[in-house]
């Protein structure tokens, strides 16, 4: 059986967050508001109001004629003209005078008129003209480049209030938002089999409840799983007793080849049991290490000599010596012997030997046993490490144990504070397992 670790990978991905989105929801949605009351606003004006404006206009136009006299009392009329933002040109046969230079003669302003077809309105920025009795003229306009006189500063004081409302507006929509951020690292820590975290519930709105769920199904899933574990475990204790009766019975029967098998059977049995055990010792944090320190080099050498008969054999190559580490020393030669165990049953005759290498990077030193096998199809690799994930689906003894060894092996690595990793070799033949450990 063969597994890998799984990489737990955090892609960049390049997307605008929900924030900004409803941020921007929001914005656009005040803009649309705004629009629709102007353009309300406007046809309501259109239709009724600007005749009453019109009205009021002409009235108070006919007021400052009557202030400022005909002809006009020119600095009555100036003083007018810079106090309500307005320009006056008045023309009669002997007098023209205006308050600017620039203001267009009242022929061109009727004749612009008629080429638009509409009255014009003072409101529209645009010309208002009296004609008096004596046949004298005077056109009134808008100034409205004094009107929308800006003062300094406005437009950097305006972008600041912007940003300012935009900024309380995105912390607010994310302060009330900030329980997705939770649901995201619970989902991503239950997928790592974390069970015992549990997400924050700090109010009760459709979040806090779906908080609330979510927490209930964490709890729903973890018990289901200590049940299994627990069945398992339970088992296990339970059949230690039949097979050392059975191996007792067997030792005297005649050496025969049925024997031979039976006792093969026993001690698969007994492996798994022993693997199941060992991997609920660390999962309960009972299987604490016994550490020392100790040459990983020499402890290489001793698990290998046990494999020199077995084909296609197991050759060392680049490993140093008197490599120090601090490890439990059993359990660290149950990872190599299984890992080594491993790559043989899964090269065939005729290929090249197993390969172990030794490798220092910087504080670390990385074991790497190398086989010439057919390797394992990549769609299976992320989930090699999981108990009894088996390649082969019909769990025949001939492709594969039980699917527990290196589920156990992780666990001591992770233990010692180191890691396994595995991956097909380059070319698609074999397969190479990373055993990584802190240098002491």
């Amino acid at each position: 059986m063969r597994m890998i670790h799984r990489k737990h990978s955090c892609p960049q991905r390049h997307h605008r967050s929900i924030f900004i989105k409803l941020l921007l929801v929001l914005i656009v949605t005040g803009f649309l508001v705004v629009f629709l009351v102007g353009v309300l606003f406007k046809i309501f004006f259109d239709s009724s109001a600007h005749k009453l404006v019109e009205k009021n206009v002409f009235n108070y136009v006919e007021y400052i004629i009557r202030d400022i006299g005909v002809p006009p009392d020119t600095l009555r009329a100036k003083q007018i003209a810079d106090e309500f933002a307005i320009e006056i040109r008045y023309e009669s046969p002997g007098f023209v005078w205006a308050t600017s230079p620039d203001s267009p003669s009242i022929d061109e302003v009727l004749r612009s008129c008629r080429d638009q077809k509409h009255s014009p309105r003072w409101w529209a920025h645009e010309n208002f003209v009296i004609t008096n009795s004596d046949g004298s003229q005077f056109l009134f306009f808008s100034n409205m480049k004094n009107v929308f006189n800006m003062p300094p500063g406005f437009i950097f004081s305006f972008l600041f209030f912007l940003i300012f409302i935009l900024s309380g507006a995105h912390f607010f929509i994310k302060k009330i938002l900030k329980p997705v951020h939770w649901l995201t690292e619970g989902a991503r820590q239950i997928g790592d089999g974390n069970f015992d975290y549990l997400i924050p519930v700090r109010k009760h709105d459709e979040l806090g409840r779906l908080s609330t769920a979510f927490n209930d199904m964490t709890q729903k899933i973890k018990e289901m799983i200590h049940a299994r574990d627990q069945l398992l475990l339970d088992v296990s204790h339970e059949l230690r007793s039949p097979i050392t009766r059975m191996k007792v019975a067997l030792e005297f029967l005649p050496a025969s080849k049925e024997k031979k098998n039976i006792q093969d059977d026993i001690s698969e049995m007994e492996t798994m049991i022993t693997e199941l055990l060992e991997s609920e010792r660390f999962k309960n944090g009972h299987g604490k290490l016994d550490l020392q320190e100790h040459d990983i080099s020499s402890l290489i050498s001793e698990v290998i000599a046990n494999y020199k008969k077995s084909l296609p054999g197991v050759q060392l190559k680049d490993i140093p010596k008197n490599i120090k580490l601090k490890i439990d020393v059993e359990r660290i030669r149950i990872v190599l012997k299984n890992v080594i165990e491993n790559a043989i049953k899964y090269s065939p005759q005729g290929r090249k030997p197993i390969e172990i290498s030794l490798k220092q990077e910087n504080k670390n030193i990385c074991i790497l046993i190398k086989d010439d096998g057919p390797g394992i199809p990549e769609e299976h690799l992320p989930y090699l490490f999981e108990p009894f994930f088996r390649v082969d689906k019909s769990r025949s003894r001939k492709t594969g144990g039980y699917g527990l060894g290196l589920s156990l092996c992780k666990k001591i690595m992770e233990a010692h504070g180191g890691s396994i990793k595995i991956a097909n070799n380059e070319g698609g033949r074999g397969l190479t397992v990373w055993l990584l450990f802190c240098k002491v």
